[in-house]
């Protein structure tokens, strides 16, 4: 048994410290989110491949059963995700955040250049899978590392690189789509999957020069080495004050989560932990039900029910991955300055509000001749990814991290991303067949579990904005863990006093089961 530590609180310093991120930090985040380009990248390259008839030549996909086959490798690509995200969860805490971008960059590497060389259908297939257990450890492994590396109040700013660079490589996929369309060679199909082996080496490069995350080397015991990180990526024009606060606060912390239960189990039996848990899965659940998933992956489908050709199709599709890449963009303005529910409630609101728009005029439009409706629906699903990229794009990869306490971050942040994937697979099987059969009522399904989960989040999630990751604790009830303050830091108003106050109240001595 581990008694309660008493709660210690930390020395000011001036709020523009705690925001102040160097350069060599930035560099850092763009170097390991290459690895985020390349899986959005593979991930969307595939909706160029079923569209060059060489493809299917060479696959010997010319029976009945081709959509059956595609749907099925569509499937298992997003089951190798859910397993990659797994794995990182199990090992990640043994081995470290940074060798599991290097793994699952290296997966994906050679994955790729396989189905670039694949002689039948089940060679793809196998290394698509592969592929997506590589990617899916790189969509865990980074924003875990972002999370426990830069400053609190750079948090937000930082981990939408992320966003941006999977964004980055869904828009190379599709214009990329765009060229190979004009080219009808029989290697048409296998020069896009090749051209992918570009930013995984890029990746493998930057990633030589990333440290690894300094909380996870306190978890490890490895202080010395932590510091020299800290030291080094927080010491601001000479002045390591805050560097030396943030330290102590992730020592003190971590040495007491050291002696916390962690693992599967205790997620479930804690109250708290189980909270965390649910609010996971809601939370990437409820952002992936905006409909992002069918828009993105069947956008040629929906123009083409609107009356577009096969080039204006890939052009219109082109255009809406360009304008969701410049919306992630904008989001550095804004998103460390928005509270996180209201971030994610105004993108939940303006996508609903876009998609009932949307429903509504291909309901009236669909097939028809008039310009007008035609281009308003076009219009809609422009504004629609404008409000994704901008507010919910970002929360997506790094607003579950922060939910969770060291010893449990890697398994909170890959239950984030398998439910990510899972999602993926409810959504886009099932897409083809809604939109033969039920048509634009499909989109309904959208706006209803969306705005139910929207209203779910605005009334119950914390806001964790600029906060220590070692004080987000408290705000899920949980004061008996948190064993270090920083002065006006928990919420720039005091309330660590509340914090005192109330682990004072508690039973003593309050206990916690060791390992």
């Amino acid at each position: 048994m581990t008694t309660q530590n008493p709660i210690t609180v930390l020395e000011d310093v001036p709020v523009k410290q705690r925001g102040q991120y160097k350069t060599t930090t930035i560099l850092h985040c763009i170097g390991v989110s290459w690895g985020i380009f390349a899986y959005g990248y593979i991930a969307s390259i595939i909706g160029t491949t079923i569209g060059q008839p060489t493809f299917y030549l060479a696959m010997g996909l010319t029976g009945h059963n081709t959509a059956a086959i595609l749907g099925a490798a569509n499937a298992l690509f997003f089951f190798g995700g859910a397993v990659g995200s797994l794995v990182v969860a199990v090992f990640a805490d043994k081995y470290g955040r940074r060798p599991f971008i290097t793994i699952g960059t290296i997966v994906m590497l050679v994955s790729t250049a396989l189905v670039a060389g694949s002689v039948h259908i089940a060679m793809f297939i196998v290394f698509r899978f592969t592929g997506a257990i590589g990617g899916y450890m790189v969509l865990t492994a980074v924003p875990l590392w972002i999370t426990e590396t830069v400053p609190p109040r750079g948090r937000g700013v930082l981990n939408d690189i992320n966003p941006i660079f999977l964004n980055l490589g869904y828009l190379t996929a599709s214009w990329t789509g765009v060229g190979i369309f004009f080219y009808k060679g029989p290697a048409a199909w296998r020069i896009p999957f090749a051209i992918a082996c570009g930013p995984c080496l890029i990746c493998l490069l930057c990633v030589w020069f990333v440290p690894e995350s300094p909380r996870f080397l306190l978890l490890q015991g490895r202080s010395e080495e932590a510091w020299k990180i800290v030291s080094s990526l927080h010491t601001w024009h000479g002045d390591d004050t805050f560097a030396r606060l943030e330290f102590e606060q992730m020592n003190q912390q971590i040495n007491f989560d050291r002696s916390l239960k962690g693992g599967w189990r205790e997620m479930a039996r804690r109250p708290s932990y189980r909270k965390r848990c649910i609010m996971a899965v809601i939370l990437v659940f409820t952002m992936m039900n905006s409909g992002i998933l069918v828009i993105t992956n069947y956008g040629t489908i929906i123009y083409s029910q609107l009356g577009y050709d096969n080039k204006q199709q890939l052009f219109l599709q082109a255009g809406y991955l360009t304008a969701a890449t410049f919306a992630n963009m904008s989001a550095v303005l804004f998103v460390d300055r928005i509270s996180r529910p209201l971030l994610v409630t105004i993108g939940m609101g303006g996508c609903i509000v876009s998609l009932i728009a949307e429903t509504a005029l291909i309901a009236k439009y669909a097939a028809s001749t008039n310009l007008a409706g035609l281009r308003a629906a076009v219009a809609f699903l422009y504004i629609y990814v404008f409000f994704f990229g901008a507010f919910l794009d970002g929360p997506t990869w790094w607003y579950t991290p922060e939910f969770f306490p060291m010893h449990l971050r890697a398994h909170g942040i890959a239950i984030s991303t398998a439910t990510y994937a899972i999602t993926n697979i409810i959504w886009t099987a099932s897409a083809p067949t809604a939109f033969a059969n039920i048509g634009w009522k499909y989109y309904l399904f959208f706006i209803i579990l969306s705005t139910i989960g929207t209203v779910y989040i605005w009334f119950t999630f914390p806001d964790t904005k600029n906060k220590p990751l070692e004080e987000v604790a408290a705000l899920f009830g949980d004061n008996d863990i948190v064993v270090a303050l920083q002065a006006n830091g928990f919420t720039g108003t005091g309330q660590e006093k509340d914090v005192v106050q109330e682990r004072e109240t508690m039973p003593k001595p309050a206990t916690i089961q060791s390992k």
